[in-house]
């Protein structure tokens, strides 16, 4: 880690250490849309996925929150205890939200929190203080019982919304603009909807569209901002509704369906979002982010870095977003942690006189645990089980998809799992890719002069628990198949090609298929077992159950774990 002045500190990656680039300045003005960087945003914005206690680590300052009035001292006291609060009693915070405690029982529990911890350091709390720093709270930590996943098939957890909490404490639900550092916290739990292809990738619709997506999202923004936006991710949602309406009206009839879902989407996350760093991170060939300004946007795709032709209005329109990720700190600099591993910083002004500087990068693919991959939106929690149970017990198991869609993080995240339990894992990769350490773990690396196919045949001779491929591709098939054929099992393989052999996909127990709906972000779409049956599938943002009996069924129940599969498919 490098140290930053001031109390920040940046987390980054090797290729950080060349500072901000600086390129050619693009023009301001406009949110231009393009169909090289632009998907629509997903419904769960970074700043949902936060690592906890990164997020408490930056609490708003208290000026922010409520008036500071009379004796300075007070002032200063009141802000090292605030701080002090956040940075060491944030799992106790989050105890209290997880508890499915009621609003009222929500409200005292924290209030009282609060209450002791500065009372221990000698500072007495107003009641309209402590109401103030409770409503803070729920929008540092978001909603409570705030479901991460979607819900499976169609029963969804009952919920306490945060609003409800802060109405127990105030006596009134809080209306009015969105606080910077909770706009985006503020959503109720949604499953993560996919989107419709852009216009760009639909020439019946960009036919169609009466005016450029980016004239109709920057219209809708100005009628937006005419009224207060509530904390509330659905009065958000209605505000944007009605900017919609009146842009048809102004259009001289209704919108194309796909020109009016994406202007809805990019505009919500613009509200309540993080607009382009948003629809940036939604991509998996992305690797990180880096801004330097405005008009200065930059991705790393395959250790490249390539200019984005698109950029923010202007520096406060940055800023503002900036803040809903990271709050505003005293130092003008922050670390970041998002709880799938990826890491990054931020840099404002004046710290940063040539504009506002982020970065974020993604954890390394071969790093990835289970957990990170869930909490990053590429696995459901059911299907991340189902793969364990299914490694555990040694199934062959085929991951397919697209380049850079997650497939070598989902091998890295279930042969880490593996290793966890000091089991033997053989890993064969094209590069370097499985770093984590692990001293049971082999990892093998191909060559000009030890093919990918021959490490297939020694990897098998090593007797591992696990033998764990990543990018078979066709020349190698035929060393996979007398792999699968030899009886000994556990084998777990990610093709390189999106479409897999038939079969292949039926030489192995269960075969994950990870894809993207419409313009969405990369996730695992599909699961099946040998006869092509589904046991897990995505439709329209849900994931849904298929057979009850898949023909692994027999194996896991010979392996001793019938009875959590009958748990995961009822």
């Amino acid at each position: 880690m490098t140290a930053l002045s001031g109390g920040g500190r940046a987390s980054i990656g090797a290729h950080d250490s060349m500072g901000p680039v600086s390129m050619g300045q693009m023009p301001l003005g406009q949110v231009s849309m393009n169909q090289a960087s632009m998907n629509p945003a997903p419904t769960n914005t970074v700043a949902d996925r936060l690592d906890g206690t990164a997020a408490a680590a930056r609490p708003r300052p208290l000026d922010q929150i409520f008036p500071l009035r009379g004796d300075a001292n007070r002032g200063r006291e009141m802000q090292a205890t605030w701080r002090s609060f956040c940075r060491d009693r944030a799992a106790a915070v989050k105890a209290v939200l997880a508890a499915g405690r009621s609003p009222p029982e929500i409200a005292y529990q924290l209030g009282e929190l609060l209450h002791n911890h500065f009372r221990t350091r000698g500072v007495t709390l107003t009641s309209y203080e402590l109401r103030r720093l409770v409503a803070e709270l729920l929008a540092l930590h978001g909603p409570p019982s705030e479901p991460k996943e979607p819900a499976v098939e169609r029963e969804a957890a009952p919920q306490v919304a945060g609003s409800e909490a802060v109405a127990a404490v105030e006596g009134e639900r809080r209306e009015g603009p969105v606080p910077a550092a909770s706009a985006a916290r503020a959503a109720p739990g949604r499953p993560e909807k996919a989107e419709p292809p852009s216009s760009a990738q639909s020439p019946v619709a960009a036919a169609r569209e009466p005016a450029p997506f980016s004239q109709l999202l920057t219209r809708a923004l100005e009628l937006i901002k005419r009224r207060p936006v509530s904390r509330d991710r659905h009065a958000a949602r209605a505000a944007v509704d009605e900017a919609v309406e009146s842009i048809a009206g102004e259009q001289g009839g209704e919108l194309p369906v796909a020109t009016r879902e994406r202007l809805v989407t990019s505009a919500l996350s613009e509200v309540v979002g993080l607009g382009l760093i948003d629809r940036l991170w939604s991509d998996r060939t992305v690797r990180a982010i880096l801004i330097n300004g405005p008009s200065s946007v930059f991705v790393e795709r395959d250790g490249a870095l390539q200019a984005i032709p698109e950029g923010f209005r202007d520096e406060a329109h940055l800023v503002e977003l900036m803040e809903r990720l990271a709050g505003r700190p005293a130092s003008g600099m922050a670390d970041l942690r998002l709880r799938d591993g990826s890491n990054g910083v931020v840099i404002f002004p004046p710290v940063a006189p040539a504009g506002p500087v982020l970065i974020l990068r993604r954890a390394p693919p071969g790093e990835t645990t289970l957990a990170q991959l869930v909490a990053g939106g590429l696995i459901d929690q059911p299907v991340a089980d189902l793969l364990r149970l299914g490694a555990r017990s040694g199934l062959d198991m085929l991951v397919t998809g697209p380049s850079s869609s997650g497939k070598t993080a989902l091998l890295a995240a279930l042969s880490h799992d593996l290793g966890s339990d000091a089991l033997r894992v053989v890993t064969v990769a094209r590069h370097r890719q499985f770093r984590g350490p692990a001293p049971s773990k082999i990892e093998l690396v191909a060559s000009p002069t030890a093919t990918f196919s021959a490490l297939i045949e020694a990897g098998g001779r090593l007797e591992p628990c696990m033998l764990v491929l990543d990018s078979v591709e066709a020349e190698d098939v035929e060393a996979l198949s007398r792999r699968l054929h030899s009886g000994k099992g556990a084998t777990l393989a990610s093709f390189g090609a999106d479409v897999v052999p038939t079969a292949l996909a039926r030489s192995v127990d269960l075969v994950v298929r990870i894809d993207r709906q419409g313009d969405g972000p990369y996730r695992v779409a599909a699961v099946e077992d040998s006869a092509g049956e589904t046991v897990f599938r995505h439709d329209g943002g849900r994931l849904l159950r298929g057979t009850a009996t898949p023909a692994f069924a027999a194996l896991l129940q010979a392996r001793g774990h019938g009875g959590a599969l009958a748990q995961l498919l009822p």
